[in-house]
């Protein structure tokens, strides 16, 4: 029985902070390029709700130790939290979605001609 717990501790404080840390970073630098934040949402609502229905239905089967079931409940339960990890992940994408990529006046003043040592230069009065 301690097995278990530490499995599902583990799960809990390492597993799935790490899938929504990768999930998390992902988004940020914009991949895949075929997701936007609504589809984060979309994937977020989704994964939530299979992660609420997997950990009750696993909660209230009462399976007992000595059973065949009792696995089935482990594996439903271990689902479930991957499914939580994804969401975690997913909700961290909403709001970290291509915030890697820079902001915009980054790109503007990156280009020659456009940098603020060149204006600096520039406006020197000449000697």
């Amino acid at each position: 029985m301690w097995v278990e717990a530490a499995i599902l501790l583990f799960a809990f404080f390492v597993v799935v902070p790490a899938i929504a840390a990768a999930i998390g970073y992902y988004a940020w630098t914009g991949k895949p390029k075929n997701w936007d934040r609504s589809t984060y949402w979309t994937a977020f609502i989704a994964s939530i709700v299979a992660c609420g229905f997997l950990m009750v239905y696993a909660q209230r089967m009462q399976a007992d130790v000595r059973s065949r079931q009792y696995i089935l409940q482990m594996i439903l339960f271990g689902f479930g939290v991957l499914m939580f990890g994804v969401a975690g992940g997913c909700m961290v994408g909403i709001f970290a979605y291509r915030h890697g990529k820079g902001p915009i006046w980054r790109e503007v003043t990156s280009r020659p001609g456009n940098s603020a040592d060149n204006i600096e230069i520039e406006d020197r009065p000449d000697d």
